[in-house]
């Protein structure tokens, strides 16, 4: 039977569809079976997960007058920019988008739009790696015809940045709620009350995106745009790993007017750990030597919880602390802080010296995460993703405080985080567990499979307009054609 088939009549058999945007459920397999890399391997409950993510994503492109757009929410909500866009996951819907065959045709005018100036497209409401998501896209699709065109966007879009959060010291500061992590234990007082911070959160964003810029002024021969934003980038992360490293972690410090090094919500002189010190490395800007924070990702007094990585330290006083909100960042698992964290984690293993230790770390946390795609309804457990997850319960916490407050109408519509598109999965298993990476214009393949997998295969992988199928087969009786891995051109 056609894989995606198999699965494709499976979502939909378990979906009630209130909201569809273009792609119904009624077109799902065509749509798949044309656009998404077809992957296979002996974790089925993978497999599933990474089928039940394409299927999800694709109801999130929609047509508009200013082309192709991708949501977060299916229905509109009040909050988000024109066409219901959000750019707190941009990068993460470009993460994903990219493998997608016809990338360009779905997230070309999605970029453009973001990159405009018009007010009610909010493309400054959230931090966001924007224009490190941009390169990265570029890189899989291809330049565009007007390099120079896009670099200019690029760099004022970054100004503006600069402009409304620069501070003197050459960082950034910023609120938790515009980091899209509202009343985390960095953020919120015991009083309820935001509070200035100089994040890892924005300051890593706008350091990768510093990079970037460099690399895309590289490409078009600007080499005196591409020194003064490598200076820039450089100085930022310089200061990042000065000033954010504090007791052996990434931390968030107050800002008041000064450059204070006063940690936020100290409780008998104990500052939180919380997932957003990861974020750093997703850029590659801490040095080495580093890592060993990462052993903390398995650590169930720590970070480690039944349903996954905790957003914030289980052993802190403040951790889960109650306020009446329905998103909250001081300790349930966020799946798009989950994206982040795995993304920082295959960096560590490919590009630091000692980092293949976490190999195995790789696996067992997107196994986790995997699993996590599920939700009891009506006495039937189904593939599900949703906003933020309870760490000791099978329960979408978000949903569960909605629907026990009335679902207030202020907060969107009923079932507003059904099939959220708020974090990655399919690139996770396609750049992390798959190693796929590139090289200019090579593509080349460096998995973090467990070593007793027999196989897998990834076809309809599309890089630079070409189509590519990657193999492995251990011992050669699989897809009787060689033993190991194997990259072929298809076209």
């Amino acid at each position: 039977m056609n894989i995606i088939k198999q699965y494709v009549d499976l979502f939909n058999q378990n979906d009630n569809e209130i909201y569809f945007n273009g792609i119904r459920n009624t077109d799902a397999e065509a749509w798949m079976t044309e656009e998404v890399p077809v992957f296979s391997c002996p974790d089925k409950d993978l497999e599933k997960t990474y089928y039940f993510r394409w299927w999800t994503f694709r109801k999130h492109l929609k047509e508009t007058v200013d082309g192709y757009m991708v949501s977060e929410f299916l229905p509109d909500v009040p909050w988000a920019g024109r066409h219901n866009v959000i750019n707190a996951a941009f990068g993460h819907h470009l993460a994903e988008g990219r493998w997608l065959k016809h990338a360009k045709t779905y997230l070309k005018d999605y970029i453009d739009l973001m990159l405009s100036d018009d007010e009610d497209v909010k493309s400054h409401q959230y931090g966001a790696w924007m224009i490190y998501a941009i390169l990265d896209y570029c890189k899989v699709v291809g330049m565009p015809e007007n390099p120079e065109q896009l670099l200019e966007k690029l760099c004022h879009y970054h100004e503006g940045w600069e402009k409304e959060h620069g501070l003197d010291n050459g960082m950034f500061w910023s609120l938790d709620l515009p980091d899209a992590m509202e009343f985390s234990i960095s953020g919120t007082g015991e009083d309820l009350v935001p509070r200035k911070g100089i994040r890892p959160t924005l300051n890593s964003y706008m350091c990768a995106d510093r990079y970037a810029i460099a690399e895309f002024a590289e490409l078009v021969g600007d080499t005196q745009l591409a020194e003064e934003y490598r200076k820039k980038a450089d100085d930022l992360r310089d200061a990042i790993n000065e000033k954010l490293w504090a007791d052996g972690f990434y931390r968030a410090f107050h800002y008041d007017g000064e450059d204070s090094h006063q940690a936020f919500n100290q409780d008998g002189g104990k500052i939180a750990r919380e997932e957003i010190g990861y974020i750093p490395w997703m850029f590659c800007i801490p040095p080495s030597g580093r890592e060993s924070v990462f052993d903390l990702l398995l650590d169930d007094k720590v970070f480690y919880a039944p349903q996954g990585i905790t957003s914030a330290d289980q052993s802190h006083p403040r951790f889960l602390y109650p306020v009446e909100w329905e998103c909250l960042w001081n300790g349930y698992v966020w799946p798009y802080a989950t994206s982040q964290t795995l993304v920082a984690l295959r960096n560590v293993i490919r590009y630091y010296e000692g980092g293949d230790r976490f190999k195995d770390m790789y696996y067992t946390l997107l196994k986790q995460y995997a699993m996590s795609h599920t939700m009891e309804l009506d006495g039937k457990i189904v593939p599900w993703i949703d906003e933020m997850k309870d760490p000791y319960r099978n329960e979408w916490t978000t949903r569960e405080w909605l629907d026990a407050h009335g679902n207030p109408p202020e907060k969107g519509p009923l079932e507003r985080g059904k099939d959220y598109n708020h974090s990655t999965f399919c690139d996770l298993v396609i750049s992390g567990l798959l190693g796929v990476n590139y090289d200019g214009e090579e593509l080349s393949v460096s998995p973090l499979i467990p070593d007793d997998w027999e196989y897998f295969e990834l076809s309809n992988l599309w890089f630079r307009g070409e189509c590519y199928t990657i193999r492995y087969d251990k011992t050669g009786d699989v897809y009787h054609a060689g033993e190991g891995l194997t990259i072929t051109k298809e076209n």
